[in-house]
């Protein structure tokens, strides 16, 4: 291929940074790297005769566009979107707006890593790469955190939204986000950036430093990247909606009918509680008398008051009063550090032939809060307090009114603010090292690499009760001396048990808060072994053009050991005990694809092609499973280009969904057996099942791509996808199990347990290969780029323009016992039909102007409830607006710049709409911007 053609591959894949779904997805690949695989760096003028290759598929051939739409984000692209993680600037894109981060609700196997979730379909089902390999999990689902890869030397990430487990193996359910690294970098480069919220919090700082050298006449070349990274977080009523309370509660005595619905949305919402302690009832005397210590509460000293329940009071919430608003306890931001280096040296040890090797390090910590240690259920992991009447330190005054009444104990719930609310210190350190070779065989291409790869992840949930020295603690007396003494402790003097005063907030003494909490620790280690054997090339040409051929083997190992203490083997944390476990599988498969011109430069047959690939994977665990891909490319004409694909792709389960133990966590539902009450730090356990079958996907995609020659560098596609997966791999939620089993479901129904009185105790569940899982929709790109002089002679500079936007037709979970759901549209399960991101920049010698609008359409709150169920229906379409303004500094090289960019300008807050989980939070922050106005001031240099 001539020089000319690569300079105009790597120009046209600048518009925009997009390039996206038209022919231009093409960029020119090194033969130093995996060839078979969409690693292409950026072209080297010193380098000829390279091949051309597309995320998506493992054919090398210039000129060839898969079927499979593509979406290319350039580097410049991402820092405009969002310069603080490539992370997050990939989350603002509609596919894949449910990515997990930092932002609370993201559960605590994460601890603040980053996991790319495509059509919110699982980040399990998103195969995440580098340079078209395998990147070790950071997580023990299988995951990888994004935040990982060096962010100063990614050239682009390409997103395949459609099925390629044909191309790259297990996982590509969703599709594939593949990061293509610029390992030939020649020079010095680095960047610092710092920024803050208009709040004042949520301070971040990162740099990162790059050089990359050639030696050896060229023939050598090495390149190291480190990066620094830290944001302090914000803290859980740090913005006004956040204390505003806004939840979905019970209606006392509601008719149950659209005019007079069950459940509606109210703020100030609080739970039945209270930190001080709040006396529920009595024990052992008449109905009357139990009931007549409801709601005594306490105050610091101790002495008793009466509680304020506030209005619309239920069993578990009530509005205003003296109870907890239990939505402003966790950070709306975790907070987060990371460290990450990489390098990659290269040798061309011939013309032909290079070997190379690539290894990173990267420590990513975050810890974070849980909440209060909890006493407010029938859980055996978050009981009610008992408090005898012999209690030594209950007031006097109410243990005479349990003598005049006969009440011989008490049922009190607490939330403990004296031990500084237990947290998550979550640490994972991730080493991956890849060594390989690429070169040719006649006119084939060869290329093959190994790859090891470990992270190790410390998980301790901090300052959480340890139950059995709770339980001793509360139960205080005194001795005949006087002396406050556990009961406990009058038959095993040397039980070292304190006393734990539970009357009043700051009542219980820090010895006695070291005696009741302790450490839960997890120490996880997952490793992965990968090997890739690549042949590439052109058999025979048919009349239309040579037929391209592309087959490999692959080999993969994953294990996983997680180790815990004693007492979380024996369940004696309230939250924690991870169970031990250990697990392994391994993979071979092998995969063929290739492309075969039928027709080019004819009337109406501009080019037709056709694609196919086929995988045999064999895994250790489930056995042997054919993946296949068929794809057609047509364009009549020169401006327009169709294309269909159409495949079937895997899932196989993960290390942890096959041989998990579990872990206690607690969870917060809404009951339908009792109203929809809200019942909160239910203990909820999932543990893996060895008999999990690979998931089969089909995925369906075509479209089109619209370039016309009339204007100039526009650029427009449309592609329609389904996507049925079925066989799906699934733990189902502990509040869908509840309210499938309400629906009829039985088999749900033995997912949870409920003490003698019907309170829920315990959640118990495994995944199972249970249900059909279907969504369909549309996606639609557009750019386009000019020089402002085709409009005015005098206007130097460049407008580029670009939109993204997705919509959502069907999100269906369905199978036999299981009553349907189609979530299209629901807020509260992250599905709004319509979402979308707008881009205009405006580019000239000494500076660059980006303004960036992000839109989340509207929709109805929750789809699965009837008016008569929920009052609360709609959400209103929701809009986040972005700019940046760089200056160009031609003193700092040909990269310098000073920029200042602002991420949600108008201060715009998220959309009323409660998310349930471990702890509420009165907006979903999947969907939303919640850190409000951001400011962040950067430089960059290149020399």
């Amino acid at each position: 291929m001539k020089r000319t053609a690569i300079l105009l591959a790597t120009t046209t894949l600048g518009i925009a940074g997009a390039a996206s779904t038209a022919s231009a997805q093409i960029s020119p690949a090194p033969v130093e790297a995996d060839q078979t695989a969409a690693d292409a760096a950026p072209a080297d003028p010193t380098d000829s005769g390279q091949d051309i290759v597309v995320t998506g598929s493992r054919v090398s051939r210039p000129g060839y566009t898969a079927p499979t739409p593509v979406t290319s984000l350039s580097n410049s692209e991402l820092t405009k979107s969002s310069p603080s993680t490539i992370a997050d600037a990939l989350r603002t894109l509609p596919a894949l707006t449910n990515t997990s981060g930092t932002q609370r609700n993201s559960g605590s196997a994460g601890g603040g890593q980053s996991f790319l979730n495509l059509r919110g379909l699982g980040a399990t089902r998103t195969l995440t790469l580098v340079d078209g390999r395998r990147f070790v999990s950071t997580n023990i689902t299988g995951s990888v955190d994004a935040n990982l890869i060096p962010s100063a030397l990614v050239e682009r990430v390409d997103i395949v939204t459609g099925g390629a487990s044909a191309a790259y193996g297990s996982d590509a359910v969703a599709g594939v986000v593949n990061f293509v690294i610029d390992t030939r970098f020649k020079g010095l480069k680095g960047s610092a950036q710092y920024g803050i919220s208009s709040e004042g919090d949520n301070r971040e700082f990162v740099a990162t430093l790059t050089g990359g050298t050639r030696f050896a006449d060229d023939r050598g070349r090495i390149v190291v990247s480190g990066e620094y990274f830290r944001n302090d977080g914000i803290d859980g009523d740090a913005r006004r909606w956040a204390r505003s309370g806004y939840q979905v509660i019970t209606r006392p005595g509601a008719a149950g009918t659209a005019a007079d619905p069950t459940q509606i949305l109210a703020a100030n919402v609080r739970l039945v509680s209270s930190y001080g302690g709040l006396i529920l009832n009595g024990n052992g005397g008449t109905a009357a008398a139990n009931a007549s210590f409801r709601g005594i509460t306490f105050n610091p000293d101790g002495s008793p008051r009466a509680f304020d329940f506030g209005t619309l009071t239920s069993t578990g919430t009530q509005v205003g009063g003296d109870g907890i608003d239990n939505g402003i306890i966790q950070q709306i931001n975790r907070p987060l550090e990371r460290k990450a280096v990489f390098g990659h040296a290269t040798f061309d040890v011939t013309p032909e032939w290079n070997v190379f090797v690539q290894a990173s390090y990267g420590d990513v910590r975050s810890d974070y809060i849980n909440g209060p240690n909890v006493h407010n259920s029938s859980a055996a992991q978050t009981a009610f307090i008992t408090i005898q009447r012999d209690n030594a330190f209950l007031p006097q005054a109410v243990r005479d009114q349990m003598l005049a009444r006969g009440v011989t104990s008490l049922t009190m719930t607490r939330w403990d603010l004296e031990d500084g609310k237990t947290h998550t210190d979550n640490r994972n350190r991730t080493t991956r090292v890849v060594g390989g070779f690429a070169g040719k065989v006649g006119s084939w291409s060869l290329d093959g690499y190994y790859q090891w790869g470990q992270n190790l992840n410390t998980n301790i949930v901090k300052t959480t009760n340890r139950i059995g020295n709770f339980t001793r603690a509360v139960d205080a007396v005194r001795t005949a001396s006087g002396a406050v003494v556990c009961r406990s402790t009058l038959s095993d003097p040397t039980n070292g048990c304190v006393p734990f005063n539970p009357f009043g907030v700051g009542a219980p003494s820090q010895a006695a808060l070291a005696y009741v909490n302790g450490d839960s620790p997890a120490y996880i280690r997952t490793t992965q072994q990968a090997a890739a054997l690549n042949l590439s090339g052109e058999p025979f040409a048919t009349w239309a053009g040579p037929v391209s051929l592309a087959v490999g083997a692959e080999y993969r190992r994953e294990t996983a050991r997680v180790r815990s203490d004693a007492l979380s083997v024996q369940n004696g944390y309230k939250i924690g005990n991870q169970q031990p476990w250990s697990g392994d599988y391994d993979i071979r498969e092998f995969y063929a694809e290739t492309v075969v011109p039928l027709a080019r430069d004819m009337t109406l047959l501009n080019l037709l092609e056709v694609n196919g690939a086929v995988r045999r994977t064999d895994y250790s665990t489930s056995g042997a499973v054919t993946t296949w891909k068929g794809g057609v490319t047509y364009k009549p004409v020169d401006d327009l280009r169709l294309r269909l694909t159409r495949s079937r792709d895997i899932r196989a389960p993960n290390l942890n969904e096959l041989f998990s133990r579990g872990r206690q966590n607690v969870s917060s539902v809404r009951d339908p057996f009792r109203g929809n009450i809200l019942v909160s730090n239910v203990s909820s356990l999932t543990t893996g099942n060895a008999a999990l079958q690979p998931e089969i996907a089909e995925t369906l995609t075509y479209g089109g791509v619209f370039s016309p020659s009339f204007v100039p560098g526009l650029q427009l596609s449309v592609d329609y996808y389904k996507l049925r997966i079925d066989g799906a791999i699934a733990t189902v939620t502990d509040q869908i199990a509840l309210d499938q089993c309400f629906a009829g479901a039985a088999d749900f129904c033995a997912l949870s347990t409920r003490d003698a009185s019907g309170n829920l105790t315990a959640f118990r569940s495994s995944p199972i290969n249970y249900s059909r899982l279907e969504t369909s929709g549309i996606d639609i790109e557009a750019s386009y780029r000019v020089p402002m002089a085709d409009w005015i002679d005098w206007w130097r500079g460049q407008l580029t323009l670009r939109a993204v936007a997705n919509r959502v037709n069907h999100f269906t979970t369905s199978a036999p016992g299981l009553v349907t759901r189609d979530v299209a549209g629901s807020i509260v399960d992250s599905q709004p039909k319509w979402r979308g991101q707008a881009q205009i920049g405006y580019t000239q010698d000494t500076f660059d102007l980006t303004l960036i609008g992000r839109y989340i359409g509207g929709g109805t709150y929750d789809v699965s409830r009837t008016p008569a169920q929920l009052g609360f229906r709609d959400v209103a379409p929701q809009a986040f607006l972005d700019g940046q303004l760089a200056v160009n500094i031609p003193a700092m090289g040909k990269g310098g710049q000073l920029y200042f960019n602002v991420r949600n300008i108008l201060n715009t807050e998220p959309r009323i709409a409660p998310l349930a989980g471990n702890l509420a939070i009165v907006t979903n922050p999947f969907l939303y911007d919640t850190v409000g106005r951001m400011f962040r001031i950067g430089i960059r240099a290149e020399y």
